[in-house]
């Protein structure tokens, strides 16, 4: 099992993209239950690994900035205020609202292109999912990762119509 949960770790360690738990289980030689519970195992070690949509990835942010930023539109503007901020060299990380009843709720997005963007609205579309800002009347944040301190100014700008002032600057 060790052996596999250091395997684990490098093969999301070099991948530039989210790897489905079905291809590591190939990988491994194991069932897919198995990689579920071994990423269980390596995120109470500390490895910060994330579920999404596309598969597993590896949380890596060194050498990097984060922010995160309080923003306001609704769901028609969604496309415009992802394509402003990976147009200007930012990644949308996640989305986050505050629901009356279950506190935080958090989506994790993992945005950074402008197919990243088309996949994620035509996927919106498709399911007829509602979007998670429609539970907060437009109000959410974005946590923002851009390779530099001016790249972050240069996001920050091109959502400034979207920002709620006073808040996440």
């Amino acid at each position: 099992m060790k052996g596999n949960l250091k395997k684990i770790i490098e093969i999301l360690s070099n991948s530039s993209v989210p790897m489905k738990g079905r291809e590591l289980a190939e990988m491994l030689g194991v069932s897919r239950q198995a990689i579920v519970q071994y990423v269980s195992i390596l995120k109470t070690k500390g490895y910060k690994i994330f579920s999404t949509r596309d598969g597993y990835i590896l949380e890596n942010t060194k050498g990097k900035i984060r922010k995160m930023v309080a923003v306001k539109h609704n769901s028609d503007e969604i496309y415009n205020e992802l394509l402003s901020i990976v147009n200007a060299g930012g990644k949308v990380i996640d989305i986050i609202v505050e629901h009356p009843i279950y506190g935080e709720i958090r989506g994790r997005l993992d945005i950074a292109s402008n197919d990243d963007v088309s996949r994620f609205i035509a996927l919106m579309e498709s399911t007829h999912a509602t979007p998670l800002l429609e539970l907060s009347g437009g109000v959410h944040i974005h946590t923002i990762e851009a390779p530099d301190r001016k790249t972050m100014e240069n996001v920050l700008r091109s959502i400034e119509k979207y920002l709620i002032k006073g808040v996440g600057k």
